[in-house]
Parts: structure tokens; sequence; C-alpha cells
């Protein structure tokens, strides 16, 4: 059964807000990128290496600061390596190369990578905490992403069900 056009515009303008929801938070963290002189300004605390600063779940907003202006017991976040999910952790010692040494709060010690830090893999430091809003982040990448295929079945299942049931409604009546 053909859909009306109003069936067909309800579908094409739900595609565009989400097109524009998308641009538009692109938009928002270049903007934010730019304004804050970092790569990344927005970041979603993935553990809990840091409680009780801050908890998995929370977001941070980070600001690029030259490497002369980083001290003692600032929180940094910083990639051990390119393809490697950045670390949010507090310098605990500059040492006399340039480079930093860091620690999660609630760890008992230092991790290999966390004893040589180069400013060009610092992306920037913490500079506001906002609560429980980086779950939406942690939803995609932990549940939703991994399911993905699961969901699209169930959601392809449902509207054909939901298809064929109007279908045959309309026709009964």
């Amino acid at each position: 059964m053909a859909k009306t056009p109003k069936e067909s515009s309800g579908i094409l303008s739900t595609i565009l807000y989400i097109v524009f929801g998308i641009v538009l938070a692109f938009g928002i963290n270049q903007a934010l990128a730019f304004a804050l002189s970092t790569d990344m300004p927005v970041v979603a605390v993935e553990s809990n290496s840091m409680i009780p600063t801050f908890h998995k779940g929370d977001i941070l907003i980070l600001q690029g600061v030259p490497p002369e202006q980083l001290q003692i017991g600032d929180i940094i976040v910083f990639s051990p390596s390119p393809f490697h999910t950045p670390i949010v952790h507090r310098i605990i010692q500059i040492n006399p190369d340039g480079t930093f040494q860091t620690k999660g709060d609630a760890n008992n010690g230092q991790l290999s990578f966390e004893k040589s830090i180069h400013p060009e893999q610092i992306h920037g430091r913490e500079i506001a905490i906002v609560p429980y809003l980086g779950w939406v982040k942690i939803a995609m990448n932990e549940y939703i992403m991994p399911n993905l295929l699961w969901i699209a079945g169930f959601a392809a299942l449902y509207i054909l069900y939901s298809e064929v049931l109007r279908t045959k409604v309309r026709r009964w009546w």
C-alpha cells in the first residue's frame, strides 16, 4: 500500500531533524574546539580511576593550554598513542625533560605510559565537570553500537509487523 503524502512528509521531516541535530552537534563541538584552543573540548569519563574527583559517566570540558602553564595537581586529558582512548589523570610530577607524569586519583600506582607524557600528547586541562551526561556516549559505545545489528533487526520486524497489521485492519474496516 502506498504511503500518503502526510506519512511521507513525516518520515522526511524526521530524517531532516536527525541530520540537523548531527550537523548542529558537530558545529557546536567545532566552535568549542576553536574557542577553547583544543582538538577535544568535551570528553566523557569512561572509568572510575579519578574517584572522588569525578566518576564514570561525567563530562569534562577541556581547555588547551601551553605546556609551561601546566602544574602539578592539574587534571589533563592525553592520548598515550594516536589510536588509544584518551586518559584523564592528574599531573603528579613534571620531569626535567619537560614531559609529565600522571596518576589516577583512585589508582594505587602509575601505569607504564604515564611516566613520560609529551606535551603533544595532551589534549587539554579540565576546566569544568558536567555530572552524568557522559552516560549518553557510554551507552552508545558499550551497549547500542555492539548490538546495532540486533536493534536494527528488531526495528525492521516491528515496522514490518505494524505495516502488515495496519493493512489488515484497513481491509477489515
